[in-house]
């Protein structure tokens, strides 16, 4: 019998033995000789293997019906050696292409019929290569029963699932048939895992078929995410099962199904709200975490003088060339011990493709993560991550501690990144204290987070493989986003901050920036722990942090406390030539306090004329990010103000943006805070440095740093502007006038300038300036229109800011905006109203301050002022935006005020109904509460109208439903809402005449009586005096004031109303 053996190499990518040096033609004329077979079928069968051998060189194209009934006759005489010859010619032929198929899907079917019965490697070789020569649209076709194939050997196996491969992936849409087929295939290739059907394949097989047999179950995944979904306890056994293959010696091991941890998927599930646990002051189990301080370097070097010097432990590892070391940590076997060359190369051969397996593995798991929705994962937390148990679980981060190949240790690193973003809510409820008596999930969650930075600092402590560090590195960047801090013991970040802080200066670019990544995440932590704050070195008169345990001061401050020898430390470690440089910026700027060695490597790089970019971008992201916790910050503004100016003067445009931002955000923190004595020159000088490098960046740029230049301009703040000369406020202004005003300008570089231009219309020095209103006015009505939702509603907001200043500063003025750009502003205002949301929250509360400046003065166009109106009572009753609602009613209550606004029965008509509907119905608290403030507005009874009564029941009915919450969302708004229902109730009874009062007896005696009387005592004696006065006054006053003019039936019903919200004084 002569064929291929399995592991040569061939086109087909199966490894065959080298054939025999006879001829294989050759061969089949013998065997075609000998065979016992009809002369007249021999001879027609040499006459074929004359015709298709010949010596010229030119493709002869073959009828697929006389290889069909050649391979039929052949198969029926029972000479099996003699068809695996024709199958080994055949596709010899083929792949030298010597010869053309005419219908080969017709010998592609009589292959799949002979490989259903008993399949062989030489019929599947052949069906391969046919495979690949048939037109992709094709090979749907062969879907159905190909998927339905089987092969008993190893060898035909691998060339099957090949097989199964290449027409999976021609499929484009799956129809529901061919998705059915899909999932029987994926249903079979489990089974053949699970029942170990493979296990008995010899060990160079082994992994050639596990591998390709996962890739397909991959492809298979990410095309049908709902059988990934049905079988994801099976898929899951798979991968924990083959992330151990080759490890330590396992390669005959079968997987198991792993069912999901049913508390890990309950509280997968909760979405929105995520439980959290009570804060306890007492640790878990009475033991007290021991806080280990950081060992200064020059402590350790003045206690080994006398010691000779040698390499740190992992040079000295592979100098000795330590076996252990290098099978961890190395790809190849150049650390391991010398052997003979040949048993070397087949031992690095089999772990090459042992690692090939591991990989498929953890590609398997990536195409889970893609397809699967996260809590449908976070039930194998478990299994993927490390469960803080001494058990030592094949998790992610151990793979990518200890696998030997560093593929599989960045690609698990990798996959153990994408499964932690977006974790943020699961993790949320991790937390270190617990009952003593048994572990709840949350501690079992904060062990498990213990856990992983556990792994992922011994990975930093020992890796030397850049892109292995990189992957490290970035997936605890993503696990320190998604961390509580705040809820666990202190004590964990040290142990990572030590190895980050000296990655941070490592000479390869792409670890350096990673490294800067996971203390970008760190700073810009929300809750800032005492730990981070001094990790990141927050002086401690910035923290204004408050220690919840008395017992946990004494270890915070040994945790914290920096010494000189920190700085000893980093100047020893820097070379000569950077000793004897000393950067121009260094000599006049103050000393950066000493356990600042974050701010300080971030300035050093800025400030380095050879920083790779990808660097210097990271460090202007931590800038960035530090300015959330101003505090880190303040009082190094000079500079800051050099390394963003320069940065702006870069040659980069990546890095003029990142720096643009980076002053954008800084600017806007130190805008908030008021400065301190020492600081008020450095405020005024960080923008009179930065304003030339403004105003040179923006010339050239493009849209994007020119957007980002304007949002920079105008955080400023009140207390540098009102500070500049009056040459350099004019000369701001100008600048964002004429970048506004630009018509051959980006539309959103119009917008930013715009929004700038309307912060500093509420300045103080501004607001009453008639002209630079008037200017930023035209600016607004020539870009509202903009055709991009994005300038709409920058230019809505500047209206709303320009309406602001009108009604608040130009009315104690004697001079007045035109009527002519009045009306056009309202014009533009109602026009609005009806555009996208968020350009109608603005419009709304524009209009509102418009109209309320044209009560002031004649009225000449009462038909337009009705039919601005009638625009803000439309947003009340029509607009879904909640938003929308709550400034539309602030607006209409400031109109309320004056009695123009309800002389119209019409727009009262519409106004009140409305607000009745949203103080009941309504979901949004805030929304309740700004429509009962409009009616806190109304001064007279007339204006009511017949509407009394309905309000009246309206605010009942919104006091009792208050107490509802349909989401918890609202809780912190509820007081508020309550306050102000019972502020209108009382506001009511003030205005209620003799008439009213047997309608709003009826209204009290329904059936929410005792809640209305129970909500309004805790209202009435929660707020301060002030304010809960008429709540106290209005029972006794609607008696004076109606005593002597009602009749029985309305002194009844007074009695009632009154003794009912009668209070205690």
């Amino acid at each position: 019998m002569v064929y291929f053996g399995v592991f040569g190499k061939s086109r087909n990518g199966i490894k065959y033995a080298t054939l025999m040096k006879m001829d294989l033609r050759q061969k089949l004329v013998e065997a075609e000789s000998r065979a016992e077979q009809r002369e007249e079928q021999r001879q027609a069968h040499l006459q074929l293997i004359r015709e298709l051998h010949h010596q010229l060189g030119i493709q002869v194209g073959v009828a697929v019906e006389r290889l069909q009934q050649l391979i039929v006759e052949v198969r029926a005489s029972g000479h099996l050696d003699l068809l695996r010859l024709w199958l080994l010619w055949l596709n010899e032929l083929v792949l030298a292409r010597r010869i053309i198929l005419v219908r080969s899907h017709l010998l592609v079917n009589e292959l799949m019929a002979e490989g259903q019965q008993e399949p062989s490697a030489e019929a599947f070789n052949l069906l391969l290569t046919l495979l690949k020569t048939t037109p992709q649209e094709k090979l749907a076709e062969f879907w159905p029963r190909l998927s339905a194939a089987q092969a008993e050997h190893i060898d035909a196996a691998l060339l099957l699932l090949e097989c199964q491969e290449l027409v999976l992936e021609s499929l484009v849409e799956e129809s529901k048939e061919e998705s059915g087929y899909s999932w029987n295939l994926g249903n079979s290739l489990i089974h053949l895992h699970f029942e170990g059907y493979w296990l008995t394949a010899k060990e160079e097989q082994m992994p050639l078929l596990l591998a390709r047999s996962l890739q397909l179950l991959q492809k298979l995944v990410t095309r049908q995410p709902d059988f990934a979904t049905q079988r994801l306890p099976e898929v899951m056994g798979l991968v924990q099962c083959y992330l151990q293959y080759g490890a330590e010696g396992e390669s005959q091991i079968k997987p198991q199904k792993i069912p999901p941890a049913q508390q890990s998927v309950a509280y997968g599930q909760e979405k929105d709200e995520s439980e959290q646990p009570p804060i306890q002051h007492s640790r878990s189990c009475g033991r007290k975490n021991k806080v280990r301080k950081m060992r200064s370097l020059a402590k350790q070097r003045n206690q080994e003088v006398s010691k000779p010097p040698e390499a740190n432990s992992r040079d000295r590892v592979l100098l000795m060339g330590n076996q252990n070391y290098g099978c961890l940590t190395g790809d190849s076997a150049e650390n391991c011990l010398p052997s003979d060359s040949d048993q070397q190369t087949e031992a690095r051969h089999l772990r090459q493709q042992q690692a090939r397996v591991r990989i498929s593995a953890l590609h398997l798991l990536g195409a889970l993560t893609n397809q699967l929705p996260r809590r449908s994962l976070y039930g194998y937390w478990h299994v993927l991550f490390p469960n803080g148990d001494s058990g030592d679980s094949r998790h992610l981060l151990l793979i990518g501690l200890k696998d030997s190949n560093s593929r599989c240790r960045a690609l698990a690193l990798q996959l153990g990144s994408q499964l932690l973003y977006g974790s943020k809510v699961f993790l949320s409820q991790a937390c270190s204290r617990g009952p003593s008596n048994f572990t709840p999930f949350a501690v079992s969650l904060g062990n498990s987070v213990f856990a992983a930075y556990r792994a992922l600092s011994a990975i930093l402590e020992r890796e030397y493989t850049p892109p292995v560090l990189t992957q490290c590195l970035k997936c605890l960047a993503v696990l320190v986003q998604a961390t509580p801090f705040d809820q666990l013991e202190m004590g964990f970040v040290y142990e990572f901050v030590g190895h980050v802080k000296k990655l941070t200066k490592s000479a390869d670019p792409q670890v350096a920036v990673s490294a800067l990544l996971v203390m970008e995440m760190l700073v810009g932590t929300a809750k800032l722990t005492p730990e981070i704050a001094s990790s990141v070195g927050l002086a401690p008169s910035h923290r204004n942090i408050q220690l919840e345990q008395a017992n946990e001061v004494q270890e915070y401050q040994e945790l914290c406390d920096s010494d000189a020898e920190m700085e000893l430390e980093e100047e020893e470690e820097e070379g000569p030539a950077q000793k004897n440089y000393v950067s121009p910026v260094h000599a006049v700027s103050p000393s950066i306090p000493r356990n600042s060695w974050l701010l300080r490597q971030v300035l050093r790089y800025l400030e380095g004329p050879g920083t790779p970019t990808t660097v210097r971008l990271e460090s202007f992201q931590v800038l960035q990010a530090m300015a959330t916790h101003i505090g880190l910050l303040r009082g190094h503004q000079a500079r800051l103000a050099r390394v963003i100016s320069a940065g702006l003067c870069d040659s980069a445009s990546d890095v003029k943006l990142f720096a643009a931002r980076c002053l954008d955000s800084v600017g806007y923190q130190l805008g908030r805070l008021f400065p301190e004595p020492y600081e008020r020159e450095l405020q005024i000088s960080f923008w009179l440095t930065l304003l030339p490098a403004i105003y040179g960046a923006y010339n050239n740029a493009g849209f994007s740093l020119k957007c980002a230049l304007c949002d920079a301009l105008s955080n400023m703040g009140a207390f540098s502007f009102e500070r500049l000369s009056d040459g350099q406020r004019t000369a701001l202004l100008a600048f964002l006038s004429g970048c506004a005003s630009d018509d051959h300008e980006e539309g959103l570089v119009r917008g930013a300038a715009l929004r700038a231009m309307a912060v500093y219309v509420l300045q103080p020095s501004l607001k009453t300036d008639l002209g630079f209103l008037d200017n930023a006015a035209e600016l607004t009505l020539r870009i509202i229109g903009d055709s991009q939702l994005v300038v709409r509603i920058k230019a809505a907001w500047a209206l709303g800011n320009i309406s602001d200043a009108l009604v608040t500063g130009i009315p104690n003025s004697t001079e007045r905006i035109s009527a002519e750009l009045l009306g056009r502003l309202i014009q533009a205002a109602m026009k609005s109203c009806g555009d996208n949301d968020k350009v109608r929250a603005n419009a709304v509360r524009a209009l509102g301050n418009l109209l309320q400046f044209l009560q002031l003065q004649p009225l000449e166009n009462g038909d337009q002022m009705q039919l601005a109106m009638s625009k803000l009572l439309d947003c009340v009753r029509s607009s879904g935006n909640a938003k929308v609602k709550w400034n539309a009613c602030h607006a209409i209550g400031n109109l309320v005020k004056h009695r123009t606004f309800l002389a119209n029965s019409h727009l009262a008509g519409i106004l009140f109904p409305a607000l009745s509907q949203l103080v009941v119905q309504h979901t949004n608290f805030k929304v309740r509460t700004n429509a009962a403030g409009v009616l806190l507005q109304v001064v007279h009874r007339e204006d009511l109208g017949s509407h009394f009564s309905l309000v009246w029941r309206s605010l009942l009915e919104g006091l009792e439903r208050s107490n509802a919450l349909d989401s918890f969302e609202e809780y912190n708004h509820r007081d508020a809402l309550q306050q102000q229902l019972c502020l209108a109730i009382s506001h009511l009874l003030t205005l209620a005449m003799s008439s009213d009062l047997p309608a709003m007896r009826e209204s009290l005696e329904e059936d929410r009586l005792e809640q209305v009387r129970a909500t309004w005592r805790r209202v009435a004696y929660r707020i301060v005096p002030e304010q809960s006065a008429p709540l106290f006054t209005c029972s006794p006053l609607l008696e004076q004031r109606l005593q002597a003019e009602v009749t029985t039936q309305q002194r009844c019903a007074m009695f009632f109303i009154t003794s009912t919200l009668r209070l205690d004084p």
